[in-house]
């Protein structure tokens, strides 16, 4: 898969605005979805995917693990728990 050219972002989108804005994004066609753990949204983020009915093998997922889940023994914990929230693996 490549990335799309364009996808929607989720800076300041806090709950329902999250997920009715990426719902709109992927009604309409965009397969790019960022998101980041420090915009506390990926729990959203991951309801709309999942409503959406958008096969995952056609997305675009991006999230950042914050600055202070960086050293070794958070890292990984930090990365699975924002992919739980996105509903993906």
């Amino acid at each position: 898969m490549s990335i799309p050219q364009i996808g929607v972002g989720t800076f300041r989108l806090k709950e329902q605005a999250a997920i009715d804005s990426v719902r709109s994004a992927l009604e309409v066609g965009y397969r790019a979805v960022d998101t980041a753990q420090i915009y506390e949204n990926e729990t959203e983020v991951g309801q709309a995917i999942a409503e959406s009915g958008v096969p995952r093998d056609q997305l675009f997922i991006t999230t950042k693990i914050w600055i202070d889940k960086l050293s070794a023994d958070q890292l990984i914990p930090s990365l699975k728990a924002s992919l739980e929230k996105l509903r993906t693996d």
